[in-house]
C-alpha cells in the first residue's frame, strides 16, 4: 500500500517540478540563473536584446583593442581601480560580463553580486565562444 501511495505522489510531483524548472529557464530568457548570477551561452546572447543592458569587457586594454563586443565598456579586472569602477555603476541595471574564456568574467560577476548588483550575466566561454557562435567584433 505504501509503495502505491509513494508512486502516486511521485507521478504528481515530477511534472510539477519540471514545469517549475522550465518556467525559471523561460523567464530568464533561456539563460540559467544560478546562485552566482546568470550564465549565458553565446547562442543565448545572440538571441537576447542587449540594448537596455551594459556590456562589460574585463580583459586588458590590449585584448580589447584587438576586438570587442559592440557597445562594450572596458573595466580591466587586473587594474587596481577595478572594484572602484565597478562600484560606480548603477546596481539596478542589467549587465553582461565577458573576457577571453569566461574565467575572469566569472570572478567579476561574483564580485558584482557580492557588491549588491542584481542582474548580472556571465557570458560563458568568453570571446572565444562568442566569436565561434558568429558574434561580430568591433575594433
Amino acid at each position: 500500500m505504501k509503495t502505491v501511495v509513494l508512486k502516486n505522489v511521485l507521478i504528481f510531483i515530477a511534472p510539477v517540478l519540471l514545469i517549475f524548472m522550465a518556467s525559471r529557464i523561460y523567464r530568464s530568457g533561456g539563460a540559467v540563473e544560478t546562485a552566482s548570477g546568470c550564465n549565458m551561452s553565446a547562442k543565448e546572447y545572440l538571441e537576447t536584446d542587449t540594448r537596455q543592458a551594459i556590456i562589460i569587457d574585463v580583459r586588458t586594454q590590449r585584448e580589447f583593442d584587438r576586438g570587442h563586443l559592440e557597445n562594450a565598456i572596458i573595466i580591466d579586472v587586473y587594474q587596481k581601480d577595478f572594484k572602484k569602477r565597478i562600484n560606480e555603476l548603477d546596481k539596478n541595471k542589467s549587465y553582461f560580463v565577458y573576457c577571453k574564456t569566461g574565467i575572469r568574467s566569472r570572478k567579476a560577476v561574483n564580485y558584482m553580486l557580492q557588491s549588491g548588483f542584481k542582474k548580472v550575466c556571465n557570458l560563458e566561454g568568453g570571446i572565444n565562444y562568442l566569436t565561434g557562435a558568429g558574434v561580430k567584433l568591433v575594433r
